[in-house]
């Protein structure tokens, strides 16, 4: 299963549905955000040959930055497939079950559901238990007439390419039928459905309201099983290349719970009962990253607040930022740091019951001529280790190189800086096994992922950067950075690849969540032709050039340069990516929800919480407004105003 990437650092998104009355405030000022940019790290010379530039807008307090993302000479295309996509499932005695949501992110056609709105309408769907303790599907909403909110469920896989993708020939089935029932049982949701072709517009067609399918003509509290002839379905659908459903809330508030979508050639067909995977029943460890050390472990009373949250919090792991300073001296470096200090710290941390991990990283580490500096420093901490007692030594190494974050990473050196990028890595491992210490790797989700254009962001050889990742360390640490678990954009999906790989072979994997206030953005494609904002590139010496991004095309009269015009634009809200401005009780659940669709795999290890720094203050501070409604961007079936 290939995902998508969409973060702060890299953010791409198949068939984004905007948020169109949702735009993000920017600070005023007096220069307009610009950034250098060398062209020969995208293969070109001159700012003529750029036909396609991917930006993002950082909307940070002190004003908007820009970071480049994709610079090329044109818009890469997405093949679309010819001829019928459609195929009928395997099904038994006339049925066949799509999904009981009694645990699992995609269903038994490789499809997702997730929520969709409008502001001020506010909506949330997940998996829990209803109030007569049955797992099921929960959609919670606050509708108002000047927004909207729904959710759907897709009958396809979304993450596969076009030309890969298969659809439910729905033509043997006569009904499409679900259980129902509502919180209140005044809630009131009107019935859609896509094919191919609708489901491409990211929109439905009308069935009718879901009440009229119901036995009592209503939405009780009790469950009900509904019936939808298939005949109801719109003329216009193909019912062939069946896409998915969408369940479109009408005016007020409520929560309803969906369960057993199934298709069937009888009304009275029999449903069948859910089947539960074997649960591993174990305790998870919950790791924590320690940036500012130096600041701790020199001042004793900041020590003893360390060691109480961690205690409180049940901190297992801590991956503690080495304090050093690194001096190179006739070729070679000198890693200087105060051995008493860092002795009495871990025994205290040893003493609260709390491993520690040397962390250390920075992205030019992944860099041939960095390398010796990461290397000084493993043997730093390997001799160190040798000269201590077990209560003061460290018990594992930890490397959070992030070559990502380099200026030419994405552009034709991708492919060398990644394998300059594993080859310290397994120096790494060669000297932590010789050791014997445990060598954790961090990674962001989408070491695995492809592109809005289905292109693989980070592989060599045919294979996915996380593979070749697990294949080196003990453990992972996934940045999993964001604030559902369910769906397309969730936890569970991020992770679920690198928790089978690790599986397979005998890894360990933390999942991270992150509680630093991070800004809003704004990603935006532009090409040549016409468009709302546009981009300038001015040249400089060589090649390089300066490339502004201006928001309206009539300040851009007096400017000279090479110009592409924007194309789409994606709201990134800092919501979907951490926790900072949302409630403890928010990560609680989602670390709940993930644990449930990830305790079957013995790789998973726990919980990984990115940092002290941010996540003590945070928990101090309780609960916290929401600043921006968590308006995701969306695969596919939505339902649009027209």
């Amino acid at each position: 299963m290939k995902k998508y990437m969409i973060t702060l650092v890299l953010a791409t998104v198949l068939g984004a549905f905007l948020c169109r009355a949702f735009s993000p405030a920017t600070t005023k000022k007096k220069t307009l955000p610009s950034k250098e940019v060398d062209l020969s790290y995208w293969g070109l010379n001159d700012p003529s040959q750029i036909g396609y530039v991917s930006v993002g807008i950082l909307h940070k307090q002190t004003g908007d930055e820009l970071i480049v993302y994709h610079i090329s000479r044109q818009e890469p295309v997405v093949p679309e497939p010819k001829g019928a996509r459609g195929k009928v499932p395997h099904f038994k005695e006339g049925v066949f079950l799509v999904d009981d949501f009694c645990q699992g992110n995609v269903n038994r056609l490789g499809g997702y559901f997730s929520s969709f709105s409008k502001p001020p309408s506010v909506v949330d769907v997940t998996i829990e238990k209803s109030s007569d303790n049955i797992m099921s599907l929960a959609f919670s909403y606050i509708q108002v007439d000047s927004g909207f909110a729904g959710f759907w469920i897709q009958f396809f896989d979304s993450k596969a390419a076009p030309m890969e993708r298969v659809y439910m020939d729905c033509s043997p089935f006569n009904f499409v039928t679900f259980s129902v029932r509502g919180e209140k049982g005044t809630e009131k949701l009107i019935l859609r459905v896509a094919d191919r072709e609708w489901e491409k517009r990211e929109d439905s067609l009308n069935i009718g309201d879901l009440e009229q399918f119901l036995p009592s003509g209503r939405v009780d509290t009790s469950w009900q099983r509904g019936w939808v002839p298939i005949q109801k379905f719109p003329g216009r659908i193909n019912r062939k290349e069946l896409a998915g459903v969408v369940f479109l809330a009408e005016k007020g508030e409520g929560k309803i719970f969906i369960k057993d979508i199934a298709f069937t050639k009888t009304k009275d067909a029999k449903i069948p009962k859910p089947q539960y995977d074997p649960v591993l029943h174990r305790d998870y460890h919950t790791g924590l990253w320690l940036w500012e050390t130096e600041k701790i472990m020199g001042d004793a009373e900041a020590t003893r607040e360390l060691l109480q949250f961690c205690m409180k919090q049940r901190i297992t792991d801590l991956f503690m930022q080495l304090p050093y300073q690194a001096r190179k001296d006739s070729g070679k470096w000198e890693i200087l740091w105060d051995r008493p200090k860092i002795s009495s710290l871990i025994s205290k941390l040893h003493g609260a019951g709390v491993l520690v991990h040397a962390l250390d990283g920075d992205p030019r580490f992944a860099l041939r001529q960095w390398h010796d500096r990461v290397i000084s420093v493993l043997e730093t901490v390997i001799q160190y280790n040798n000269s201590q007692v077990q209560e003061t030594r460290f018990d594992g190494i930890r490397l959070d190189i992030e070559p990502y974050l380099l200026s030419n990473f994405a552009g034709v050196e991708k492919e060398s800086i990644t394998k300059q990028y594993l080859a310290i890595l397994k120096k790494s491992k060669q000297m932590t096994a010789c050791a014997q210490i445990e060598l954790g790797v961090d990674i962001p989700f989408w070491y695995d992922s492809v592109n809005r254009y289905f292109e693989p962001l980070v592989e060599i050889k045919n294979r996915p950067l996380s593979e070749w990742i697990l294949d080196i360390a003990d453990n992972v640490g996934i940045m999993d950075y964001r604030t559902k678990a369910y769906g397309p954009d969730g936890t569970i999906t991020h992770a679920i690849d690198e928790m089978e790989y690790a599986a397979a072979t005998g890894k360990k994997v933390f999942v991270g969540f992150e509680t630093s206030s991070l800004p809003d953005e704004t990603i935006l494609n532009f090409s040549r032709g016409e468009g709302k904002s546009t981009v300038l590139f001015k040249k400089l010496d060589g090649t390089k050039v300066v490339l502004t991004w201006i928001p309206t095309p009539n300040q851009s009269n007096d400017m000279e340069g090479t110009y592409l015009f924007q194309k789409n634009r994606i709201y990134v809200p800092s919501g979907k990516i951490t926790f900072a401005e949302k409630k403890p009780s928010d990560l609680s659940a989602v670390k709940r929800k993930t644990a449930r669709e990830f305790r079957k795999f013995p790789s998973f290890y726990g919980f990984a919480i990115h940092s002290y720094e941010s996540y003590h203050p945070w928990l101090e501070s309780g609960s916290r407004q929401i600043k921006f409604h968590d308006c995701s961007s969306l695969t596919g079936l939505v339902f649009q105003e027209h």
